[in-house]
């Protein structure tokens, strides 16, 4: 990593740093990821190019309402996956249950003396019966069922989705209005390129005035006054 790179990496952790102390934490559950997080809202700080503390503080807004219309997304998902596993978790259940209770008959029965069946052979294959009925995967009329059972908390979580999209909507709306607090042109990789192009600039001129230096001690030495002649011993006489 260059200098230049190392530079902008490290401006844009301090305005991270500077948003989450002065916004509030960022809106990040511990079972979600963190870094995801930061990554949305440094593109959001990248594609607008806020000029101020003002327009990152609607972005910090708009990367935290783009987290929650995320998150009511995939706890949508959630919501029908664990029905179906737990429905699955039931019948294993109650599978179990019923060989259960053939073992206790069994037992029951192999009390008799003209009885030879034995427990062990009622609970033959359970295990395996068991496993493949939580492991088997689902179907859609699996989740259709799901659904049905979870309808009313799938549209309570519909809600809040509907309520984060039109905050986010309104964040957007602030910012189109305010767009005098942003400038999409200048973008961080821009500015890194212009950060380059100065280094390079400046070493062009460190290196010119370096030669221009060497150029003026070589001058200097050849304007060396020469020491006079001796005068010719013939020029005398």
């Amino acid at each position: 990593m260059t200098e230049v790179q190392q530079q902008a990496v490290n401006s844009t952790a301090s305005r991270l740093a500077r948003l989450k102390r002065l916004c509030g934490g960022f809106p990040v559950l511990s079972s979600e990821n963190q870094q995801a997080y930061e990554e949305l809202l440094i593109a959001l700080l990248e594609g607008y190019c806020p000029k101020n503390f003002l327009g990152e503080r609607l972005l910090k807004h708009l990367a935290d309402e783009e987290w929650e219309v995320s998150r009511y997304k995939r706890h949508k998902v959630f919501l029908l996956e664990r029905r179906f596993r737990e429905r699955q978790a039931f019948q294993a259940y109650r599978q179990k249950a019923t060989q259960e209770d053939n073992v206790a008959l069994a037992k029951k029965l192999a009390e008799r003396p003209q009885q030879f069946i034995l427990p062990e052979e009622v609970l033959e294959d359970l295990v395996a019966e068991v496993d493949a009925m939580l492991l088997r995967p689902a179907a859609e009329l699996d989740h259709a069922r799901a659904l049905e059972v979870s309808i009313v908390y799938f549209e309570h979580l519909d809600r809040l989705l509907n309520a984060a999209i039109v905050r986010r909507n309104a964040i957007l709306a602030d910012i189109e209005r305010n767009d005098y607090l942003f400038d999409p042109a200048l973008s961080l990789a821009v500015l890194a390129q212009e950060m380059r192009d100065s280094a390079l600039v400046e070493e062009g001129h460190a290196t010119g005035n370096a030669d221009r230096s060497q150029m003026e001690a070589s001058n200097a030495q050849h304007d060396k006054v020469a020491p006079p002649l001796a005068p010719h011993q013939g020029a005398s006489s």
